[in-house]
């Protein structure tokens, strides 16, 4: 079976675009600023485009609605948490489920950004160029949406009682959103806005 294009042919051609973007380049380095820079670099897109195959391609299209579509939902599905509004209240103030949401939501914020900055004040490592604590506070927040791993763990850990089971589940559920909700608002509301 032959492929699709031909190597020898595609480098070539790749060789000689990259030649084109490294001339408009020396022109312009702002690629905003730079038409033919744009242009090249928008054209040597569509070749790399144009020899993958169409699996790669529905592939890639069919990330974005997979990871933020069809995985929440499927998760949703499959951990099995009833919802009954009216005993809402009562199902989040149940020591299970509030523990649960306050030790992912708290507990990761207090572990990475607290472990954080201790190894930068002892002096075993530093931030990186363009990184602070209300970065690491931000990914703090992120890191207590552990949906998937703490539902296994729940299902371990109550395995052989069943209401305690949903209060976990359920406390899981409340502090991954929290935490997502959390970190999103704590991330875009003390991040730098450029331009």
């Amino acid at each position: 079976m032959r492929p699709k294009y031909d190597p020898d042919q595609f480098l070539s051609q790749i060789n000689e675009m990259i030649g084109q973007i490294k001339l408009a380049y020396r022109r312009e380095k702002n690629i905003v600023k730079n038409d033919e820079l744009r242009s090249r670099v928008h054209a040597l897109g569509e070749g790399v485009l144009l020899v993958q195959a169409p699996a790669q391609i529905l592939e890639r299209r069919m990330h974005l609605p997979s990871a933020y579509l069809v995985i929440p939902i499927f998760s949703l599905a499959n951990a099995g948490i009833p919802i009954d509004w009216s005993t809402f209240g009562d199902v989040m103030l149940h020591p299970v489920s509030a523990g649960i949401a306050a030790g992912l939501v708290g507990g990761k914020l207090i572990g990475i950004a607290g472990f954080s900055w201790l190894a930068v004040k002892f002096g075993l490592t530093s931030l990186p160029h363009g990184l602070n604590f209300k970065h690491i506070v931000g990914v703090g927040f992120m890191g207590g949406i552990g949906f998937t791993m703490s539902i296994f763990i729940a299902e371990l850990g109550f395995a052989h009682h069943a209401e305690d089971l949903l209060m976990a589940k359920t406390g899981i559920l409340l502090a991954s959103a929290l935490a997502g909700i959390s970190g999103f608002l704590w991330l875009y509301f003390t991040s730098e806005k450029n331009g």
